[in-house]
């Protein structure tokens, strides 16, 4: 997984604002035979796995982490101001 810059700036706001240490992927459940990657602003549950990638601590389900690998965390703009996109990274 990669987290730009950009998104690395934005979570570490939020995570300030909310005085919580880090994100946490999850398994959200199947679209089009493949699995939909929730993130929250949450500590690290049972059987997660840790890793700090560009100085964030993220916990990751242990069921998604082999979708994780070519995953890009970024900022995406908004009407309402800027947000976070997790998309697909094979072309990084």
């Amino acid at each position: 997984m990669i987290i730009t810059n950009e998104a690395k700036a934005l979570i570490e706001e939020i995570l300030s604002e909310q005085e919580i240490e880090g994100i946490r992927l999850y398994f959200k459940g199947i679209s089009c035979e493949i699995p939909n990657i929730g993130l929250s602003f949450e500590e690290a549950q049972e059987n997660d796995e840790l890793q700090v990638i560009n100085g964030i601590s993220v916990a990751i389900q242990e069921a998604i982490l082999p979708y994780t690998k070519e995953l890009l965390l970024d900022v995406h703009l908004t009407p309402y101001g800027p947000g976070l996109a997790l998309v697909g990274a094979k072309d990084q």
